[in-house]
């Protein structure tokens, strides 16, 4: 496990100030892959505070500041895998952390990724406090965080956890197979049950009202799919079966008299959104609307509305309505996101991205529209190094309209260009046009980088994202082709100077684009790719019924023949180079994947390179590892797919 620790620096820290500096050069490599300085916010809910995760000089922090951007506190945290940070009221930050370890308890000797949260607290006098650490009857190990909320004037946070017990003569083990819902004092530490755990095949999640009471819970029976929410007298609010288990408790409604829930129809291939009354009763609205952001109170659970597809904010206050329109009117330029706001929306801090803009923090005081920069990410190459981002659409060969995000090299005419396919991973997600790390680093060596919203992708509805299942290795893959073929057909992209890169899903999509798939592409880079999908996905196809099996046969094809789909099983059709990058601790998909897929082109004889990164796991938390796979997967693009 990495080591974790707290300390005060010596020096207080000034808030980053906006680059006066534009690179004149094209920058190293590793100024693509490093966050030099921030890279996420919070604002406490008065707005007396902000905390911010950043590095500075080669020390990762968080630091808080005041109102008027003057440092306040700061701690060292190391190279800690930070996947949250939220604030306690204007006293403490909760900071919600990872580590790979060996699981043992009831789930077999194989790694996960723990999460743990540590409450830092403003006063120089309090004790940092570590979330179920001391608890003897609790596993150390967080299972969901449901909300920080003030009851009786404290501070209680609301976690998932094991349960911890033993019998007679045993050493102690978890009791069950599900996590149960846990208060935590967050000055001490002191944790309290508060509801019960469910029972395989029951799965349960639940809403934590604004007093701290579990007010709705919901079960979904795994094996069947039959879910019920209920409400806080026990009573029945909704129900239904969802063979894929997709229901999701969203929030209370902004009076917090009704539940937001949403489930998908596998009929009719979307997603329906419904709020209904917690006294019970019929839906009190159908939501209707391309959901891009939930706004929320983060301290009593209730929906203020919603950021739709569009990026137009719709929320049920008028005065917040108006704030939030100004936001987006001050940063209309760049593609912008509210990443956090206090509970009136009276501050908000804002994150934008896009061209000239390698990401960049401000907090805006809504009431004057005054906003004040907090950060860059990338201050090495903020301004002219960034490529030119813009959307590219498309058709698909069988008609379906494709949209892609199309970065182009700076300083460079966009005509007959060699050319990055980049494949998004999920494959559930999509690409926005933003500045992307990974893309940015190709364009600036002078290549044409596209990353196509495949089938599947969720930038365009539900009906779209389903059009998706049962085509990996199919019409998913021949998408990016497609967006090839247009790009060269547009006078862009040569298309006999093409590679394919991508991470996840999308590394499944590079070694397929070469094996599954022949003739496109020059090269192929994967990192932590899927490589067999019966190794990868065996167990859920092994004749059981349950949502976890419907889910990957909905994805995969129902009766598909998954070695016609697996790059690993057509490796002897390689007709390109192959770089396999993958992270020895990758608890998603397993490290075995990328050597299971060497093993089979070096015994087909063919070109393969495998670069493990020891300590990494599935997300490249790690700036020294994921500098190195920027490093290794543009070197081999450019050996065998020269930009010049």
């Amino acid at each position: 496990m990495k080591s974790f620790r707290f300390g005060v620096a010596a020096a207080a820290l000034c808030i980053v100030a906006p680059a006066a500096v534009f690179a004149q050069q094209t920058p190293p490599l590793e100024a693509y892959g490093d966050l030099e300085a921030i890279e996420s916010a919070e604002i406490s809910p008065s707005g007396a505070h902000s905390a911010v995760v950043m590095t500075v000089q080669g020390q990762r922090l968080v630091m808080v500041f005041d109102a008027t951007g003057a440092p306040k506190r700061q701690f060292v945290i190391g190279d800690v895998k930070v996947r949250a940070i939220e604030w306690i009221g204007d006293e403490a930050i909760l900071l919600i952390r990872s580590e790979t370890g060996r699981t043992g308890f009831r789930f077999g000797n194989r790694k996960r990724e723990w999460v743990r949260a540590n409450v830092l607290p403003l006063s120089e006098s309090s004790e940092v406090v570590s979330v179920f650490a001391d608890q003897n009857r609790i596993a150390n190990a967080i299972i969901g965080f449901h909300g920080v909320r003030q009851v009786d004037g404290q501070w209680k946070g609301y976690f998932g956890g094991f349960r911890m017990g033993k019998r007679s003569g045993e050493d102690p083990r978890i009791l069950d197979s599900a996590p149960a819902l846990f208060e935590v004092d967050l000055r001490n530490g002191k944790a309290e049950q508060i509801a019960y755990p469910a029972q395989w095949p029951v799965l349960r999640d639940w809403l934590v009202d604004g007093e701290g009471k579990p007010a709705v819970t919901l079960d979904i029976n795994g094996e069947t799919g039959k879910w019920q929410i209920d409400g806080p007298g026990g009573q029945k609010l909704a129900s239904g079966i969802s063979e894929r288990g997709s229901v999701d408790l969203i929030g209370f409604g902004a009076a917090g008299d009704t539940v937001i829930y949403q489930t998908f129809d596998e009929d009719e291939a979307t997603a329906k959104r419904f709020e209904v009354p917690l006294a019970g009763g019929a839906p009190a609205r159908v939501y209707e609307t391309l959901v891009q952001q939930w706004v929320s109170n983060p301290y009593d659970g209730r929906v203020l509305g919603v950021v739709d597809k569009s990026r137009q904010p719709r929320l049920e206050n008028a005065d917040q309505q108006a704030s939030a329109e100004k936001i987006f009117e001050l940063f209309s330029r760049v593609n912008v996101s509210l990443a956090d706001y206090t509970p009136d929306l009276s501050t908000i801090i804002v994150r934008t991205s896009g061209n000239y803009d390698s990401g960049s923090w401000y907090r805006v005081d809504t009431a004057t529209g005054n906003r004040m920069i907090m950060g860059l990410e990338r201050p090495a190459i903020q301004g002219q190094a960034i490529g030119k981002i813009s959307t590219f659409e498309y058709t698909a060969a069988d008609g379906l309209d494709i949209e892609a995000i199309l970065t182009l090299p700076p300083g460079r005419a966009a005509e007959n260009l060699p050319v990055v396919i980049l494949p998004h991973g999920g494959p559930t997600a999509h690409d926005e046009p933003v500045f992307d790390w990974w893309a940015q680093a190709f364009a600036s060596r002078g290549y044409a980088v596209l990353q196509p919203n495949f089938r599947g992708s969720t930038n365009r509805g539900e009906s779209f994202r389903a059009a998706g299942d049962g085509e990996w290795g199919r019409k998913m893959q021949t998408d990016l082709s497609d967006g090839l073929a247009a790009l060269a057909e547009a006078g862009i992209a040569d298309a006999s100077r093409a590679c394919i890169v991508g991470a996840s899903y999308g590394g499944y999509a590079a070694l397929a684009g070469v094996t599954v798939q022949n003739g496109v592409y020059r090269c192929a880079v994967s990192v932590n790719g899927v490589t067999d999908l019966e190794t990868m996905f065996g167990e859920e196809l092994s004749g059981r019924r349950d949502i976890f099996m419907n889910g990957v046969e909905q994805l995969l094809g129902e009766d598909a023949d998954l070695d016609a789909l697996s790059p690993r099983q057509m490796a002897g059709r390689a007709d390109a180079p192959v770089l396999l990058i993958h992270g020895r601790d990758d608890t998603r998909v397993p490290y075995a994947q990328s050597v299971l897929m060497e093993d089979a082109l070096e015994d087909a004889g063919k070109d393969v390179t495998l670069v493990s990164l020891d300590g990494e796991d599935h997300f490249l938390s790690s700036a020294d590892t994921r500098k190195r796979t920027l490093i290794e997967s543009v070197r081999f693009v450019e050996r065998h797919n020269p930009a010049d």
